[in-house]
């Protein structure tokens, strides 16, 4: 079996969006550096209710504006969309107001920690006719449309198992251990979540054991999902302890494996299911590396906005819900209070 070649966008092909930045953080260095070195997007504002911390952030980026709140940011005319990079616990309140402002969105993920909240921002987005879309840029790398040709090609039949693993000790990482910042099910599991929800669909039955502290925080989960086909997904989440990162899934006439970390640009092979198996690979040389990832979501959101859509093509809407509704299941069962 071969692999197909990868889809991956021009950047220079999609409109230029003029971006506005809520929610200055670590995370939102990394999406506007990846952004400048490889896309054409700009980035026009930032908004900060810290004091100085929007000037130190647009002084780094050479982003000529800057806001102490997101009321005026969001009003500004000037801007075209909104990368929201604040806490998940505030993204819905952050993602209405943007919305109401008339501007397109891209939030990080988990959109929201409640699928109703996701719910209504999807709604209210496509009411005004904008994009919404959660930066889950796993969907956008190259090797992820490697997978979706692969998976919509039906050359592998049904599936059967998948497993994934993301496991770090993230113990000095401060935000994840605080109410509303994160989470490891929410923060970090999601991607394995979305990764089974990529092969396999949506689970109809969740059996989750873990640890969770004293103050509600999860700490590492153990996750077996069922689906209505019979095929099963095994997916272990941990910010204490490190195991590789990894993705894998059997196939009624293959496998598919996507190397670690499976969340970032690495490579993909698919292969036969005999002992001594023969296989086909594809790893990644565009350059492209790590958390510049990032990148290929900006490209593919101002694409979209060009194109008109109100939601992600590879991540709609009722995938982002679905995914959600999963996490907040696990957290029910292992007893987490993340928010």
């Amino acid at each position: 079996m071969k692999l197909p070649a990868p889809k991956i966008i021009d950047p220079a092909s999609v409109p230029v969006l003029r971006w506005g930045i809520i929610g200055p953080g670590n995370i939102a260095e990394t999406f506007v550096d990846s952004s400048q070195k490889h896309t054409k997007q700009e980035f026009h504002a930032v908004g900060s209710r810290t004091p100085g911390r929007a000037q130190a952030f647009a002084d780094k980026f050479k982003i000529p504006k800057t806001y102490d709140n997101y009321q005026d940011l969001v009003a500004d005319p000037d801007l075209d969309a909104i990368y929201i990079a604040s806490y998940p616990a505030d993204h819905h309140a952050h993602s209405l107001l943007a919305l109401n402002a008339g501007k397109h969105i891209l939030v990080e993920k988990p959109i929201t920690y409640l699928p109703e909240h996701a719910k209504e921002i999807f709604d209210v987005a496509k009411s005004k006719g904008l994009l919404a879309m959660e930066a889950m840029w796993t969907r956008y790398l190259p090797q992820s449309t490697i997978l979706q040709q692969l998976l919509k090609g039906g050359s592998l039949g049904d599936s059967q198992l998948f497993t994934a693993a993301f496991c770090t000790d993230n113990r000095a990482v401060d935000r994840l251990w605080e109410k509303g910042g994160g989470g490891i099910i929410f923060d970090m599991g999601i991607y394995p979540i979305a990764m089974a929800q990529q092969f396999m669909g949506n689970p109809v039955k969740i059996i989750a054991q873990g640890k969770v502290r004293a103050d509600g925080m999860d700490e590492e989960s153990y996750v077996v999902m069922e689906y209505a086909n019979g095929s099963r997904a095994n997916i272990t989440m941990s910010g204490i302890s490190s195991l590789p990162i990894e993705a894998s899934c059997s196939f009624e006439k293959g496998l598919v494996k996507i190397a670690e970390p499976f969340l970032a640009p690495s490579a993909i092979s698919v292969r036969d299911k005999e002992f001594y198996f023969s296989e086909d690979s594809w790893k990644d040389d565009t350059g492209i590396t790590g958390h510049e990832g990032l990148s290929y979501q900006a490209t593919a959101f101002a694409k979209y906005v060009g194109e008109g859509l109100l939601e992600s093509p590879v991540h709609s809407s009722a995938d982002v819900v679905a995914n959600i509704e999963v996490a907040q299941e696990i957290c029910r069962q292992i007893g987490a209070s993340v928010f």
